[in-house]
């Protein structure tokens, strides 16, 4: 078994991410393997967080496979896990000689490892629930973890002293034949006050009386939640000790262990604080319940010292106002749990960069699409379909498929990769307006473009031309006529309204030098550059009007197609604004003035 850390290389930086814990062995089949060895991590990722004095996720069982070198074939598994992207988790990195010594001690325990275990366990819980507010929940599984030490303590005490439970009893002063006041029950509760706290009288009765509210809901949690803003940090303290000496570790090691304070990763907060200045009604940029920063955050620099990183950030502020109203930064701020010696974050507006979002006049209209879209899909999804349907309705499927491309690849600052899907999406629209039209061949286009496919396919031809046949018996059967070719898309009222759109996205799936000038920007008089992702601009307006107008044209169509009930007047009101954008845009320059900075 081994473990680490997965680094990885993210904007010419190594940053750390998972911990990785590798198990190899001999089992009987893999999913045996995967149980079995499952079993065997999760142990270690308890000791790595108790070492550390920091929270550890939970260990998770990502790829497990055969790795017998002589196998031609192998079983393999995998569980999806996405990998952790964006900012960087707080953490530590975890002393090796400190984990081998606490692995080595724990697993030689012979008496009260169960206990220990259990202790280990839940410290592991209280971990997890150290941040800002989760002191209550903290607190609750270390007085866990002090009730499963309890007893090994009383056993190894008794042994210091070379007494028996009663003679432990008996020193600390405990009548032994009260009946009101059993001396087993005593002697426990004397033992945690004692030993484990070691006569920290104060930590213990607040850490105490906390617990004791919260399990036998006698104290409101706001009484719970100041016993435990008290007493949980000491308590910690208090528990790891008590771990150390029962694991009988060397002093220099209980020593350097002691030293590592509880870690809170989880509360660490950026505050940016400030002024909006201008004059409006609604301070909120258009389409926008509140005046709001769009903030981004980026690692610029990662700097070890000693046991832990210092992760130096780049900030992007995009302010999203009303086009009167601007930002004034006056201070950034860091919320956290400030531990004993830490000292404060301090930040500056260097690393920032603040710019105004002036409201795009295509904001918006692609969220409504998808809205409509979806409540037109449920009004008819009790509908039946015969197969000529099923095949139209797999193609506006299709058209839906493309929108959403197009919709990400704007979000994403591509507008230009995002006109070749927009096409795609218009020549759907094209077959729906076909299919939509009264005169026309109805679902047999849908029929066509399916008998096209198998025509094309390169299979045998006796095949295909069987396969054809019964296409056209099953359309005769069905009352449908198929037309002998589609109509071609340029010949389509969808198409010709965005011919510009259209012959852009020519140009760039041949790789013409126009499409590739859109991402060209001027630096200077005498230099240029290639900007990969644009930011938002007529372009940006050009390209999400028309996915805004392809997609909802289709909608319409399908509509009659299908016999969908649909919400026609939002539909009609958001393709006029999309053609009012699309129009606008259209007269404007689409070159780059800017370049876009990326954090």
């Amino acid at each position: 078994m081994r473990a680490f850390t997965r680094w990885v290389d993210e904007a010419s930086k190594q940053l750390p991410r998972e911990l990785v814990i590798e198990v190899r062995g001999r089992t009987g089949s893999l999913d045996e393997a995967a149980g079995k060895f499952g079993a065997i991590a999760r142990p270690l990722t308890t000791l790595a967080g108790f070492v550390a004095n920091v929270l550890v996720g939970t260990a998770e069982v990502h790829l497990a496979y055969d790795s017998t070198p002589t196998r031609e074939e192998r079983e393999f598994l995998e569980t999806f896990l996405p990998d952790e992207r964006g900012a960087v988790s707080d953490g530590r990195i975890i002393q090796r000689h400190l984990l081998e010594a606490v692995a080595q001690a724990f697993v030689s325990l012979s008496t009260d490892s169960d206990r220990v275990s259990r202790a280990l366990r839940q410290y592991e819980m209280a971990l997890r629930y150290w941040y800002v507010g989760g002191e209550w929940l903290a607190l609750s599984h270390l007085w866990m973890a002090v009730e499963a030490l309890t007893d090994a303590v009383i056993k190894k005490e008794a042994v210091r002293r070379g007494v028996g439970n009663a003679g432990l009893a008996k020193s600390f002063g405990l009548p032994l034949d009260d009946p009101d006041k059993p001396w087993g029950t005593a002697l426990r509760h004397e033992t945690r006050r004692r030993v484990i706290f070691r006569s920290d009288d104060e930590i213990y009765q607040a850490a105490r009386k906390g617990r004791n509210g919260l399990e036998h809901g006698f104290m409101e949690l706001d009484k719970v939640a100041a016993h435990a803003l008290k007493s949980a940090d000491k308590t910690f303290h208090h528990v790891r000790q008590t771990i150390i000496d029962l694991l009988g570790l060397a002093p220099e090691i209980a020593s350097e262990l002691m030293e590592i304070k509880p870690k809170d990763v989880q509360s660490s907060r950026k505050v940016a604080r400030g002024r909006l200045i201008g004059a409006a009604v609604d301070p909120a940029m258009e389409g926008e319940l509140y005046p709001r920063l769009a903030w981004s955050s980026g690692i610029d620099a990662v700097v070890r010292e000693g046991s832990t990183f210092q992760m130096k950030s780049k900030d992007r502020m995009t302010i999203r106002t009303h086009p009167n109203v601007g930002f004034r930064l006056e201070q950034l701020e860091v919320h956290s749990r400030v531990e004993d010696g830490q000292s404060p974050v301090q930040l500056s507006d260097e690393g920032v960069d603040i710019e105004h979002a002036p409201a795009r006049p295509s904001d918006g209209l692609l969220e409504r699409v998808m809205a409509l879209v979806d409540s037109s899909v449920a009004n008819g999804s009790e509908s039946e379909h015969t197969p000529a349907s099923m095949f139209a309705f797999n193609m506006f499927g299709q058209g839906v498929a493309f929108f959403q491309s197009a919709q990400a690849l704007i979000s994403a600052y591509l507008p230009v990769e995002a006109l070749t899907v927009v096409r795609g999406l218009t020549i759907v629209a094209a077959r729906f307006e076909a299919m939509a039209d009264p005169e026309g061949p109805g679902l047999g286009v849908a029929l066509r473009a399916v008998m096209d496919t198998i025509a094309s396919s390169g299979s045998d031809p006796d095949l295909i031309a069987t396969r054809l046949a019964e296409f056209e018996a099953g359309a005769k059967a069905a009352g449908l006529t198929v037309p002998s070719e589609l109509l071609a898309s340029e010949e389509t009222d969808i198409f010709r309204s965005l011919q510009a759109e259209m012959n852009m996205a020519s140009d760039l799936l041949e790789a013409n030098y126009v499409g590739i000038e859109l991402h060209v920007m001027r630096i200077d008089e005498e230099h240029t550059g290639f900007q990969t992702k644009l930011e938002g601009g007529p372009l940006t307006d050009l390209v999400a009007s028309a996915a805004t107008i392809a997609m909802l044209d289709t909608l319409r169509n399908a509509a009659l197609v299908f016999e969908w009930t649909i919400e026609a007047d939002a539909i009609e009101a958001t393709m006029a604004r999309a053609r009012e954008v699309n129009e606008a845009a259209a007269l404007l320059d689409f070159r780059p003035t800017q370049r876009l900075p990326i954090a």
